[in-house]
């Protein structure tokens, strides 16, 4: 569909620059009285440089769908909401990881993935020293209410979704959220919708209180073993519509991005968020 909408674009371009060059060639020969020597092979090849230039310049300043980042406001709030593709890890300031709703700190491809987002970083910034992820998460929800499952292995305390914990190491700065409810027997995570928009929210929340207007990245939370099962253009949509949400409920950080990873660029066209959302 992606390919599609930019083929329709590029038909667009050398339709508007067949006009005006013919345009062009009638406003010439009817101010001169001459006729202007234009093959036919000329008019053609004219006409699609000049659609190509168009083309390229309504992808990168109109339409938007060549850019790697776009930028979305509203009159409601003063805060900068970009959506862009590039390496979430690279980025400097509050980082959101969705995790499971039991905060689990095992990483062995059965509680938490390896693969994911929470198993990476608890591999990457803690060295694989799931004891001290677990410690300063338990300090940053020591406050915060629960409910207790029988399983095993993994945690037994569940907490709602949304719940959201501060964790730093080495200036590197995250946002831990409960997004993937556990299944207690097979230790499986699964979202929906509405958990994602309502994850979103409670790190906003958080965030509010605790990232004194520092940026704020957050990824594309659902597309991997969150299993919400929804396209991840529909994702980035379902974001930033609880990151609207919540930011009109007061400000939370004077920047918030979010991080799309480079290889989903075939399925996420930038260029229809933006004219989706601005």
């Amino acid at each position: 569909m992606k390919s599609f909408s930019k083929w329709l674009c590029f038909f667009r371009a050398l339709l508007t620059a067949i006009g005006i060059i013919w345009l062009f060639i009638e406003s010439y020969e009817g101010i001169t009285n001459q006729e202007l020597d234009l093959s036919y092979k000329d008019f053609l090849l004219s006409s699609t440089l000049l659609g190509l230039l168009l083309f390229f310049a309504d992808g990168l300043f109109l339409e938007g769908f060549f850019k790697n980042e776009i930028v979305i406001s509203s009159n409601s709030f003063d805060t900068k909401i970009s959506v862009l593709f590039g390496d979430f890890f690279d980025q400097k300031g509050w980082k959101a990881i969705g995790v499971n709703d039991c905060f689990d700190d095992i990483v062995d491809d059965i509680i938490v993935s390896s693969k994911s987002l929470h198993g990476q970083v608890i591999q990457k910034f803690w060295g694989g020293n799931s004891g001290n992820w677990r410690n300063q998460v338990d300090t940053a929800l020591s406050q915060t209410p629960f409910t207790t499952i029988t399983r095993n292995p993994g945690r037994t305390r569940r907490y709602e979704i949304g719940t959201t914990a501060t964790a730093i190491v080495n200036e590197n700065k995250f946002l831990f959220v409960a997004l993937g409810r556990t299944d207690e027997t097979t230790h499986r995570t699964s979202a929906t919708a509405e958990d994602l928009i309502k994850a979103v929210r409670g790190l906003l929340v958080k965030a509010r209180n605790s990232c004194s207007n520092e940026t704020i990245y957050i990824p594309l939370l659902g597309s991997g073993l969150a299993r919400i099962g929804i396209k991840n253009a529909i994702l980035v949509d379902l974001i930033l519509t609880a990151v609207f949400e919540e930011t009109k409920q007061g400000k939370v950080s004077n920047s918030i991005k979010i991080v799309l990873p480079k290889d989903k660029k075939p399925e996420i066209d930038l260029g229809s968020i933006y004219q989706d959302w601005k």
